[in-house]
């Protein structure tokens, strides 16, 4: 029972490590490509649910299975001058410092 006891609970609180939130609602300012990843600035896009040391960038890694549809979505993006909003779980980027995008809504 007691072992039960400890994988359920195991279970519930790994759901909770990076559960992953919305950020605000805002415009692309920068972009910066390096072959390990791509991170990008707005303008009043605010959101760090699993409080990654640097929130200001928010980062997306060629190891990411749709890793080439969410670049050319930053880019479109930011080149039409459209808004973005980011679902982002978990820090990836430079030293692992920064939010790590996993879905993209273009406004």
């Amino acid at each position: 029972m007691k072992k039960l006891l400890t994988a359920a609970c195991t279970l519930l609180l790994s759901g909770q490590v990076y559960a992953g939130a919305q950020t605000s609602l805002g415009e692309i300012q920068t972009i910066y490509v390096n072959n390990s990843w791509t991170m990008v600035h707005g303008s009043n896009i605010t959101g760090n649910p699993d409080g990654c040391s640097n929130p200001e960038y928010y980062a997306i890694v060629p190891s990411h299975p749709n890793y080439s549809a969410m670049h050319a979505t930053l880019l479109a993006a930011k080149f039409a001058g459209k808004k973005v909003r980011f679902w982002v779980s978990g820090c990836s980027g430079q030293n692992n410092r920064h939010p790590r995008i996993h879905s993209i809504w273009v406004y």
